[in-house]
Order: C-alpha cells, then sequence, then structure tokens
C-alpha cells in the first residue's frame, strides 16, 4: 500500500504531496549502504565541504539516511526532522529539480526559521532520489558552512551519483520482483504436480475402474459417478487456465484493450459454464441488474477471469441449496459488481491476505472442490490493469461479499 508525505515548497510557499517508498519496498541491502556511504565521502573531499547526505522522506519526517563521514558534518545518521520547516531537501522533493541556495543567510526565502542555519549550514545544492516506479525515496545533498556557488561541475557530480543511487534502486527493486516471480513460479510447478496431476490421475483411474466394471453400475450410479468425474475434470481445467492466463500475462506483459463490455453477456456466459456445477449442488441463482445491458469500458478477457473466479469461489464455497446474489448497480459514472454468497465465509486475517498467491489460504469447497491459491491473485492483477477495485467483506459462517467497483 501506498504511503504519502506532504513537503512545503518554500519558494512558493505551497505544500505538495508525494507518494514516498511504501511498505511493499525492499530493504537497502548492506553493501549497496557501503558503496553509497564511499560516494558520499568521496563527494564531500572532491567538493571540499564538511557535509555530503542521503536524505530519506518518511510520512512525517525527513531523517538522515547516509551522512559522509567527514570532518565538522553536524548531521548525524538516522537524525529526523518534523516537516513543518520547509526545509532544503522538501523544496527539492516538492519541485523534483536541483535546488541551489549559495548563501541562506542572505537570502529572504531561507534566512528564517530553517534548523541548517542554526547549525552553520548556510549554503546548499541537493537533488531528488526516486524509486524506478516514481515512488520518492529522498535527495542526495551537499551543505557548506560558508557561501558556496557550487561550479557547473560540482552539480555534474551530483547528478551523476544521483544517477548511481537511483540505478541502485532499480537493482533492488528489480531483484525484489524476479524473487517473488520464481517463488511463485516454483509454487506454481509445484501445484500442476500436486493438485492438477492428483486431479487428473483420479479421474484416469476412475475411467479405467468404469470402464472395466461397466456392467455393475446401475445407470443412476453411472450418472453420479461420471458427474463427480466431471467435476474434478473441470476444477483441474479451471486451474489450468488461470496459469496460462497468469503466464502469458506475465512473459507477454499484456496491455488492456479498454473496448466496450456488455457486464451481463459476461456474467450469463460464465453461469452457463458453471450450470452443472450449480444444478449438483442446488443453488438458488439470484440476479439483481438496474438494466438488460451494462456497458463498461474495460478488457473483456480480463475482466471475465476475474468475475470467473470470484463466481466460481462463491459456488464453491456455498453449501448445497444456498444462495448466490448478482448484483449490478449504476454509481453515476462507475458500475459496481457485487457477488455474494451465504456459503462458509473467512475470517478478516484469511480475507486481508486473499489477493496474494499463498497456498496456505487456498481451502476445499463445500463438497471437497479443490483450491489452487490462485485465482484471486490473477483476479486482483487483472483488475488493477482496468483500473478496478475489488474489495471483500466476509465472516465465518455468514458468507463473502466481492464488490467491485469499475
Amino acid at each position: 500500500m501506498s504511503k504519502f508525505s506532504t513537503v512545503k515548497v518554500r519558494e512558493t510557499n505551497e505544500s505538495k504531496r508525494v507518494r514516498i517508498t511504501s511498505d511493499s519496498k525492499p530493504k537497502i541491502l548492506d553493501t549497496v549502504i557501503k558503496k553509497w556511504q564511499t560516494l558520499l565521502d568521496t563527494l564531500a573531499k572532491v567538493v571540499g565541504v564538511p557535509s555530503a547526505l542521503i536524505m530519506r522522506l518518511n510520512e512525517e519526517t525527513i531523517e538522515v539516511f547516509i551522512k559522509s563521514n567527514t570532518e565538522g558534518n553536524p548531521y548525524k545518521t538516522g537524525e529526523k526532522v518534523k516537516l513543518i520547516y520547509g526545509l532544503y531537501c522538501e523544496t527539492v522533493i516538492g519541485v523534483q529539480k536541483t535546488l541551489i541556495v549559495p548563501d541562506a543567510t542572505k537570502n529572504k526565502v531561507w534566512n528564517k526559521n530553517n534548523p541548517d542555519i542554526d547549525i552553520d549550514m548556510i549554503s546548499y545544492m541537493g537533488v531528488p532520489l526516486n524509486w524506478p516506479d516514481g515512488e520518492c525515496f529522498g535527495t542526495v545533498c551537499i551543505l557548506d558552512s560558508k557561501e558556496n556557488y557550487y561550479s557547473k561541475e560540482t552539480e555534474d557530480l551530483l547528478t551523476q551519483i544521483k544517477q548511481h543511487i537511483e540505478v541502485d534502486l532499480q537493482f533492488i527493486q528489480t531483484n525484489q520482483e524476479l524473487e517473488k516471480l520464481n517463488d511463485t513460479k516454483t509454487k506454481f510447478l509445484s501445484l500442476i504436480s500436486h493438485d492438477v496431476r492428483g486431479n487428473i490421475g483420479s479421474a484416469d483411474q476412475l475411467l479405467k475402474l468404469i470402464i472395466e466394471n461397466i456392467n455393475d453400475y446401475s445407470k443412476s450410479e453411472l450418472k453420479d459417478t461420471l458427474l463427480s468425474l466431471s467435476q474434478s475434470l473441470s476444477e483441474s481445467y479451471f486451474t489450468l487456465e488461470n496459469m496460462l492466463s497468469w503466464s502469458k500475462s506475465e512473459m507477454l506483459q499484456i496491455e488492456p484493450e479498454i473496448l466496450p463490455t456488455n457486464l451481463v453477456e459476461v456474467i450469463d456466459e460464465l453461469l452457463q459454464f458453471f450450470n452443472q456445477t450449480i444444478e449438483i449442488k442446488k443453488l438458488r441463482i439470484k440476479k439483481d441488474y438496474y438494466a438488460e445491458k451494462v456497458i463498461v469500458s474495460a478488457d473483456r478477457k480480463m475482466i471475465k477471469v476475474g468475475l470467473n473466479n470470484i463466481l466460481s469461489n462463491a459456488i464453491k464455497y456455498s453449501q448445497n441449496e444456498g444462495l448466490v446474489t448478482i448484483r449490478l448497480m449504476d454509481q453515476g459514472n462507475k458500475t459496481v459488481i457485487e457477488i455474494i454468497d451465504s456459503g462458509i465465509g473467512m475470517d478478516k486475517n484469511t480475507a486481508s491476505k486473499l489477493f496474494n498467491y499463498n497456498e496456505s489460504h487456498s481451502k476445499s469447497g463445500t463438497q471437497g472442490e479443490s483450491s489452487s491459491g490462485i485465482g484471486l491473485m490473477l483476479t486482483k492483477e487483472f483488475l488493477d490493469k482496468n483500473n478496478a477495485v475489488v474489495t471483500v467483506d466476509s465472516g465465518i459462517g455468514k458468507g463473502t461479499k466481492f464488490r467491485i467497483t469499475i
């Protein structure tokens, strides 16, 4: 989840809301910190200033993330200042440009209520630091205890160091994403080996058993057995479809094809697909649509995959003769889809992790239907690509409501 901070731009006296390092961002590696320390120490010595800093922006403070080990540097690593002064670095972050202040004591904008002047840091030059996705990390800057106009060569050097640091940030983030991707792919391979292979193997054995003993089955027994076999194969097919959709999306980096999409038509197609399971469980399906045709701008395939997984869960976790309600509501320039079941539900902890792939919260359905744990992860990914918001409300024994806003 993204975090935001509000910084003050002194020169225009305006406040700016900035998206900052979120909880999902990786930790800065010790090897990278050592490299940055060397860069700061070299920068301060080459330029001949007492202080070179990497500052990190937090929600309510800005902190000294790393400081140069130079004589006369008054700053301390980990030192934090509240965002109430409109510091040099706040302006840099707010305008996303280089800031040079040769002598703050002679500058009407900077000579009052300036904590840096209080520790004799009267001149400043800084540049912004950002993660590759645009979230703000902070700044890299140099400060001097005397008037300093800083040369073009110094500005170029500072810019080069900024570029080095941002390349490191990109590497750190990419490395984290690759680790997550590899972890997910490993789990997917395990899933193919366990769930899909297991289901297909069981189906194969059951078919052989039916063939060998075909004359011993009554018509009713044979129908029930074949229905069970069909359901098992449908679950394997459904899991494979999800995995192929995810793999295709990840490998090809598919962007949504936004076109007018009739949600009523999409939902009717899905209900037809699930018709057999609905009949076996004797479920009641209640449709509550505000119009015969409900058109939204979205990628039809992605929306269908998302609704497919949510509707599958509603059916899977409903008790026999349960009720599944599907609502389409008009909210001005938005359309809301609600899929509500009266099934077994889940606790808040499970609900909060529902859209992340995790084998630990995959759970069999009310008739032993298998669950891969990947469907809702794919749903969230595809809905995000269509600027759709999905939420879930549930309680153990109280059923579950998925709400999608497009």
